[in-house]
């Protein structure tokens, strides 16, 4: 007779927040965002998806002087970090979607897409409005609902 075997589930090893450094919990993420990201973590996660830092920056309607400024104070405004959170979260999600195939996330953020009114979604991370476009397409297509 085998001797069972303990459950452990499998941890998502590319996740976006762990290799952002981020806290999982909840209450932790909405406290750095309301202190402020630092100018690394964007730098970061601009590697992380294949981008320019100053593209996603101005995808996220940071300007190039605003850039430099947050570079010299060394951290974002709430705004420009709630912006970065959203940023963080359709990356996550996207990643999800294409089951992390970096390639595919980093080509899907930058094409024109009917559903989005002809926008990549990478320019839709301005608002919250936006934003909420773009994970809201994301989740008809994981659900296979024609968009």
């Amino acid at each position: 007779m085998t001797k069972p075997r303990k459950y452990l589930p499998t941890q998502a090893s590319n996740s976006i927040w762990a290799e952002l450094k981020l806290p999982n919990e909840d209450h932790k993420v909405r406290a750095l965002v309301r202190s402020g990201f630092s100018v690394e973590l964007l730098s970061n996660l601009a590697n992380i998806i294949g981008f320019r830092l100053i593209s996603v920056a101005h995808s996220l309607g940071i300007t190039r002087s605003m850039l430099a400024r947050r570079r010299k104070h060394g951290c974002f405004n709430r705004e420009e970090s709630d912006r970065i959170f959203c940023l963080i979260k359709v990356i996550e999600r996207t990643n999800d979607f294409f089951e992390g195939d970096q390639k595919s996330v980093r080509q899907w953020l930058q094409t024109s897409l009917p559903a989005l009114g002809q926008k990549q979604p990478i320019e839709m991370l301005q608002t919250t409005a936006d934003t909420m476009a773009v994970l809201n397409l994301i989740t008809r297509l994981e659900f296979g609902v024609h968009s």
